[in-house]
């Protein structure tokens, strides 16, 4: 019965989800801030990915880089992928235009190496949730998507390596250092192209003249 019961809820929650109209994958760019929960470190950045999405099933492909809030000589390149799951999606009216959009809800697991001031590299894992917001195009040979993201990512790194400035003959080698939770808070936009099924969902809504 509980088996019925939790299958039941998993298909209220995914059976409008069809993010299967992208033709292209979807190109995308973020701007981000993300803090250590013991507040030592705050950064401010950017990224680009590039997803790929076959049902409601997505990979992507992520590159960002940071810079200290406080200090500017703190500075972080990293680059990662992402496995993503379309949980949930519906249709909702534009605030702007007589058209629909489509909200959807994302789940997300992460994996990223870091590397600080090019010197220290680092790598974590974490799970995310984005919120977005997908709209089209009414001329059809453009065929384009138009996505809007908010993203919260909590990252937890793996344990630090060895500090490499401790390289002496004498040196006795240092256990490895636990860092905290890393919250990271994302907007951006995301393109693509879409197939024409899919597209029609988006199209502008006539109003017969009363």
């Amino acid at each position: 019965m509980e088996t019925r019961v939790a299958l039941a809820v998993v298909m209220v929650m995914t059976g409008s989800a069809a993010a299967d109209g992208e033709r292209t994958p979807m190109f995308g760019g973020a701007v981000t801030y993300s803090g250590a929960t013991d507040r030592k470190t705050e950064l401010v950045g950017g990224e680009l990915e590039l997803a790929w999405w076959a049902g409601r099933i997505g990979l992507a492909a992520e590159a960002a880089a940071r810079r200290g809030v406080l200090d500017d000589g703190s500075r972080s390149l990293a680059a990662g992928g992402s496995a993503r799951l379309l949980i949930s999606d519906w249709m909702w009216p534009s605030l702007f235009e007589p058209r629909d959009v489509e909200i959807g809800v994302e789940l997300q697991v992460i994996g990223e190496r870091t590397w600080w001031n090019r010197d220290v590299s680092s790598d974590a894992l974490g799970l995310g949730l984005a919120f977005r917001m997908r709209g089209g195009s009414d001329w059809e040979p453009s065929a384009l998507l138009a996505e809007s993201r908010l993203f919260v990512r909590v990252m937890k790194p793996r344990d630090a390596a060895v500090d490499t400035a401790a390289r002496t003959s004498d040196a006795v080698a240092a256990p490895a250092e636990r860092s905290g939770l890393t919250v990271l808070v994302g907007i951006g936009a995301s393109f693509g192209a879409g197939t024409s099924p899919y597209l029609v969902r988006f199209h502008r809504k006539s109003f017969d003249a009363q």
